[in-house]
This record gives C-alpha cells, sequence and structure tokens, in this order.
C-alpha cells in the first residue's frame, strides 16, 4: 500500500522496450536478394548494412521483386540511421522519430542488437502554431484564403472528419514564399474522413464548380470566391490514404487511412507537413518528419530510398523545388535519384505522365535551371533518348524570353524538349516522342525543331 507524503521514483521505460524485430548485419556490397534470404533465414526484420545504414526485410523483398535484387543492399538502405545505446530512454528514442528518423537502431557496445521502426509507434507530433503566418496583414489573398480554411475546418467539425491543410501551403507559408503574382494560391486539404463529402459541402460555400474523382477519393473546386469576392484559388480535396506500388511507376494503390500515414506516404518532408484547421486547433503545424527542420536547412529530402523508383516522376518534381525554392538535395535523396535512373525503363509510367512534368517543369520561373539539373542526374534518360547540355538549354532560355517579348505563342515544354533532342538522330528523336506519348502537329514542331532548331537558336 503506498504510503501518504511518501515520494517514489518514477521509471522511464528504455528505448529497448520499443524494439519491434530482431536484426541481422551484412556487407554493405551484398546484393539486395542475398540480404534478403539472410534477413528471413534469421526471422530479422531489419538488415543493418554498415554504420549508419539499415533497411527493412519488406523493403529489401520490394526492392527483389522491382528487379533491383543484384543492387548492392547500400544503394536500397536508409542512411543516417540514428544509433543509441540499448540503455537510452524511450522518450529519446521518440525524439528521433519526430525528427524524421525512420528507423532507430540499439546497439549493445558494439553490437547493433534491435531496431526501432517510427512507422509502427505510435507519434503524437507536438509543433508550433503557424497561425500568425496566415494572418498576415494588408493582403486580401491572404485574408481571402484564411477564410477558406476557417470554413473548411468548421465544415469538418460539423461532419466529425478533422481537416488539414497539406503540401505546398504550409511549405511556402514556412519558407515565406508569397503565390504568384495577381493569383490565388492553390490550397490542398485532407480529411480525415469523406473527402468528396466535405468537398461537396465547402463548393456550395464558396460558390464553386466540384469536380470529383471517385476511385481516389478525391475532388477538387474551381471557381470559387470569398464573402468579399475575392476569387480563390483552385482546392484539392482528398480522404486521408496510404498508398502502395503494386511496380515501379505504376498509379499507387490507396486505402482509407489517418493523417501520420497520408503525410508519411508522400515525396519529400517539407512537403510533408499539416496544419491543423478545426477550429480549438486552427494553426497547429504537424510535423511528424522532420520538414520544419530541413527547411530552415534549405534542404529537399526524399521520404524513402525507392521514393524515386515507385514514382520517377517525382525526379522532375525534385528539379522543380529545387530550382524554384532554392532547396538543396541531401546527399541520400541524391543516391535515391541516381538509383531510380539506373533501374529503368518503367513500362507502367505513362508517356502522358512524364509530358505533364515536364510541361510543369517548363512552366517555372527558372525553368532552364530545372532542366539543368535533371541533365546533371541523367534524369532525361527516362523520356527515352534525349541528352541535352548547357547550351542548348540557354538557347531555349532565350528563345522563350524573346517569344514572350514579342509576344509570338510558344509552348515552353515544346522549346524546351527540342533543347534535348538537338543533335540528336532521328531515330532518336522517334523514341522519345514515342516514350512521352506525342502525336499530330505537337510532334511535328518537335520534330522540326529538334532537326533545324540549333541553327535557328544561334541566327536569332
Amino acid at each position: 500500500m503506498a504510503r501518504p507524503g511518501h515520494v517514489y521514483p518514477q521509471v522511464e521505460p528504455g528505448a529497448l522496450s520499443l524494439a519491434t524485430g530482431g536484426v541481422v548485419a551484412c556487407a554493405p556490397g551484398t546484393p539486395v536478394t542475398r540480404a534478403l534470404a539472410r534477413a528471413r533465414a534469421a526471422g530479422a526484420s531489419v538488415v543493418v548494412a554498415g554504420p549508419r545504414q539499415a533497411v527493412r526485410t519488406a523493403e529489401l523483398a520490394r526492392a527483389a521483386d522491382w528487379g533491383l535484387g543484384a543492387r548492392p543492399v547500400r544503394e536500397v538502405a536508409w542512411a543516417d540511421v540514428p544509433v543509441l545505446a540499448v540503455t537510452a530512454s524511450e522518450s529519446l528514442a521518440r525524439r528521433h522519430a519526430l525528427a524524421g528518423a525512420s528507423l532507430v537502431l540499439l546497439r549493445r557496445g558494439a553490437r547493433t542488437v534491435a531496431a526501432i521502426d517510427a512507422e509502427a509507434l505510435a507519434l503524437a507530433p507536438s509543433g508550433s502554431s503557424i497561425l500568425g503566418r496566415l494572418e498576415r496583414a494588408g493582403d486580401r489573398t491572404a485574408e481571402a484564403r484564411l477564410w477558406l480554411l476557417r470554413a473548411a475546418g468548421k465544415l469538418g467539425e460539423s461532419l466529425g472528419a478533422p481537416v488539414h491543410a497539406v503540401g505546398g501551403l504550409v511549405r511556402d507559408l514556412l519558407l515565406g514564399c508569397a503565390g504568384p503574382d495577381g493569383h490565388a494560391p492553390d490550397v490542398d486539404l485532407v480529411v480525415e474522413g469523406d473527402g468528396i463529402a466535405l468537398a461537396r459541402r465547402l463548393g456550395e460555400e464558396i460558390g464553386g464548380t466540384v469536380l470529383v474523382h471517385a476511385s481516389f477519393g478525391t475532388a477538387s473546386i474551381e471557381g470559387g470566391h470569398a464573402p468579399d469576392g475575392a476569387l480563390l484559388g483552385r482546392v484539392d480535396i482528398a480522404s486521408a490514404r496510404r498508398e502502395r506500388y503494386a511496380g515501379p511507376g505504376a498509379l499507387p494503390d490507396v486505402v482509407p487511412a489517418g493523417l501520420l500515414d497520408d503525410l508519411r506516404r508522400r515525396d519529400f518532408s517539407v512537403n510533408a507537413m499539416a496544419v491543423a484547421l478545426a477550429p480549438d486547433r486552427f494553426g497547429h503545424l504537424i510535423d511528424p518528419l522532420g520538414g520544419q527542420r530541413d527547411v530552415t536547412a534549405r534542404r529537399l529530402r526524399a521520404l524513402r530510398p525507392l521514393a524515386f523508383v515507385e514514382d520517377p516522376t517525382r525526379i522532375v518534381r525534385a528539379a522543380r523545388y529545387a530550382s524554384r525554392l532554392g532547396l538543396v538535395l541531401d546527399r541520400p535523396t541524391r543516391a535515391a535519384i541516381g538509383l531510380a535512373v539506373a533501374r529503368r525503363p518503367y513500362p507502367a509510367l505513362s508517356g502522358q505522365r512524364l509530358w505533364r512534368e515536364i510541361e510543369l517543369a517548363a512552366a517555372e520561373p527558372r525553368a532552364r535551371q530545372a532542366f539543368e539539373l535533371l541533365v546533371s542526374w541523367r534524369a532525361v534518360t527516362l523520356l527515352g533518348a534525349a541528352h541535352g547540355d548547357r547550351s542548348t538549354l540557354a538557347d531555349a532560355e532565350l528563345l522563350d524570353r524573346w517569344a514572350k517579348a514579342a509576344g509570338v505563342a510558344v509552348d515552353p515544354a515544346e522549346l524546351y524538349l527540342v533543347a534535348l533532342l538537338t543533335g540528336r538522330p532521328v531515330a532518336a528523336v522517334d523514341r522519345c516522342l514515342d516514350r512521352l506519348a506525342l502525336a499530330g502537329e505537337v510532334r511535328s514542331r518537335i520534330e522540326a525543331g529538334a532537326t533545324r532548331g540549333g541553327a535557328l537558336a544561334r541566327r536569332l
């Protein structure tokens, strides 16, 4: 029986209490298939592949299924994995998980004896409020956006479905980036519940047109406006979900999930933050993967070693973010891009999806820098036969500026693709255009530009 007034010592559970499975070690150069066989034979859930490198057995199996079985295990392993003494506290291990670590290794002396899988932990990330950034005074666009977010949060509360703003809006607020001049920025919302139901209610509230994609549990609203008449940008609404890729480059299969799973499925840590919109928590930042830390460091960090093998279009996205936002890719992210480029081809990746990413990159204010990054990463080989160099990309940038100044209608995506194809044999040009599924007048213009565009650019 407890004695009144007696002080009892508080015992904190150790980090070992969070361990989720056994580990096995192998040399970093061990082929994926051999490392996988060793893990399965030992019944281990994690393979340690060198100092601060580890990978889940399930991830090794996926890599083997996706044609990476002969690659060294270090190429598919997580890098810079935190290592703690087996006697470390549970709170210290959780802090590493909340800072973005996917795995935490526990060591007794010089031997790794266990691993903590952060994805198996029930994390409750606590973040600061960014309400002040949302309430930026004197900006009509910001005021209209603030009204929209509050309206969405109240509707979500009435439906019993918490709503969060996610993605680029949160990232750009923390970076201090303004929206496009004269245009309201797009808003991405995630609903822990029926996103389509909320989209329909919100569409009625703001007077916009609702387009539903039922198979993905998503909807978009366009043409809405705030009570003062200020136009709102496009609003994309999705039910929180988990994704699984059946194969490299394929569209993912989705299942409903919670907010943390939805954030973990994303591409980069800076895009994996959310802001609560519920009235009692409005403006609260949720950052379970270390995105705010990467924003401060101006770092672009992929969330998985296989992120670009899952979806190679993320490589183009990485070039866009790096050029537009001044973010620098960390070493593991550059290695992950190299792995995805070496893995090609991607027959499940449609040409239309690739071309759409090229269009978005070409529309960037610093498009040339984005394409220069793609060339330096050898990522343009994903297009089939493109190569490109700095001189032809500089030509494309000058021609794009000239066309805009002269009021001439030129598609920048076509212009930059011509720059990537200039000087290539006709057969190589055809392979690239076939890969991008381009036909008709667009194809004819690019074919002509690729064969005659270099001389014309020099003359201009």
